[in-house]
């Protein structure tokens, strides 16, 4: 089971793969901190999570934008020697311009990057593709860069999938029912080669599969299965108050690690069990007014997203502050760590304590600038963007077992696939994809 990631980030879906048995042939991104995050841990010789063991010749193991290696001649024959050589294309295009977190700008031009990844699926001929984006993916624009606009990105993604030879199903996942302690819903476009497998109703195929996975996944890693993970769970042992200077930014406080109590941490540090001090987790330096005012929230605000009232009688201008509620998963975790008060200490989260909340293990670096504001945010990718845009690496990790479970169903021509089974996927505006 081998796969190309196209848009990688700092490596959030490649982890969840690799640690789901698969092996990376080789991975686009543009960004070079995001990419150099990807490559320490999951390419280089020495790295810790390597699954990325014969990167081909061809292609530095360097950052590239898709538009640049598509728009190469020798890389395109390269793709189509790959073809039918691949498992799965899988990417997380930019979800900058979807997002209804932020401006959601219909003429921003990252997002037609989608089709870019469709093109490389023509080429590759996969037996699987896989996009994955946020909830506005699926949403139209009032103002459409395309030539019709009346429809989203994501329904012309799903034509183009479909009349590429593709039988197409649109699924929205939740990362907290395969163990990750964050409710974070995403829409995955599916889509399996009619080539390979016939006609199926992929939609269902993956829901249920992905079904059995979540309680599966749960069970292995030993974590409930009869409710969510919390955030006491995830981050209990990086809230100690031992504050030590932080190794690689001397400047400023750290703490040092408390024993792991939960299967979660254990299993976050199962590869740093002698480490003293975590990576990525320095202390922002709050004025005495801020630690003043998340000290009044601890006191007097129940856990969950502040009032806007509470924030401006205290002197804070943002509307946008959560304290994280230690009996429930964190809501959706963006690229602002400044959203999220800490539950115990009056301190925002730190980059290690998101990335905990994302489920990348301990033993994962990142690198880069720690955070980015002014003219270049929005275009570097910095540590705290890296983490926050990234896909959970347990749901990666659920996805990839799904994928393996379907697959070995079609190649072993499973009588259980016969229930999904069609005669015919219906043209595309007649799937109801999108109610």
């Amino acid at each position: 089971m081998n796969y190309i990631d196209f848009f990688s980030g700092c490596g959030g879906l490649s982890l969840g793969l690799g640690l789901a048995g698969w092996k990376g042939i080789f991975a686009i991104e543009k960004d070079p901190m995001a990419f150099m995050t990807f490559r320490r841990n999951l390419v280089d010789q020495d790295a810790l999570r390597r699954h990325f063991t014969d990167w081909p010749d061809w292609l530095s193991i360097e950052p590239h934008a898709i538009e640049d290696v598509l728009e190469n001649e020798d890389t395109r024959k390269h793709f189509t020697e790959l073809a039918g050589k691949v498992t799965l294309v899988a990417g997380g295009p930019p979800c900058q311009g979807f997002s209804v977190a932020g401006a959601r700008n219909g003429k921003d031009p990252r997002n037609l990057l989608v089709f870019k990844q469709i093109e490389a699926i023509r080429l590759l001929k996969p037996n699987f593709a896989l996009v994955e984006n946020v909830g506005g993916f699926e949403r139209k624009f009032v103002t459409r860069p395309t030539s019709d606009g009346s429809i989203s990105v994501a329904e012309e993604a799903i034509r183009e999938l479909i009349d590429s030879g593709y039988n197409v199903g649109k699924v929205i996942i939740n990362a907290a029912e395969f163990g990750v302690p964050q409710l974070r819903q995403r829409v995955i476009l599916f889509a399996i080669a009619k080539e390979y497998a016939g006609e199926l109703d992929v939609k269902k195929l993956l829901e249920d599969t992905l079904a059995k996975v979540a309680v599966q996944q749960r069970k292995e890693l030993n974590l409930p299965t009869d409710r969510y993970v919390n955030i006491e769970e995830a981050l209990g042992d990086l809230a100690g108050t031992e504050n030590v200077a932080d190794n690689e930014f001397p400047d400023y406080q750290t703490c040092k690690y408390l024993p792991a109590q939960s299967v979660y941490q254990k299993m976050m540090r199962d590869k740093t069990k002698d480490w003293e001090v975590p990576t990525s987790h320095r202390f922002n330096k709050h004025s005495a007014k801020v630690v003043a005012l998340y000290d009044l929230a601890h006191k007097t605000q129940q856990p969950g997203r502040l009032s806007k009232e509470f924030l401006y009688e205290n002197g804070c201008h943002s509307n946008k502050r959560y304290v994280l509620n230690v009996d429930t998963p964190c809501s959706t975790v963006t690229t602002a760590p400044e959203e999220l008060i800490h539950y115990k200490h009056p301190r925002v989260v730190t980059l290690r304590e998101m990335a905990r909340i994302q489920s990348f293990p301990d033993d994962y670096t990142f690198y880069g600038r720690y955070t980015l504001n002014g003219p270049s945010r929005g275009v570097d990718v910095p540590r705290n963007a890296q983490i926050g845009n990234a896909i959970p690496p347990l749901a990666g990790r659920a996805i990839g077992k799904a994928i393996q479970m379907i697959a070995s169903a079609i190649d072993c021509c499973d009588s259980a696939l016969e229930q999904y089974r069609v005669e015919k996927q219906p043209k595309y505006e007649q799937l109801n994809l999108f109610e």
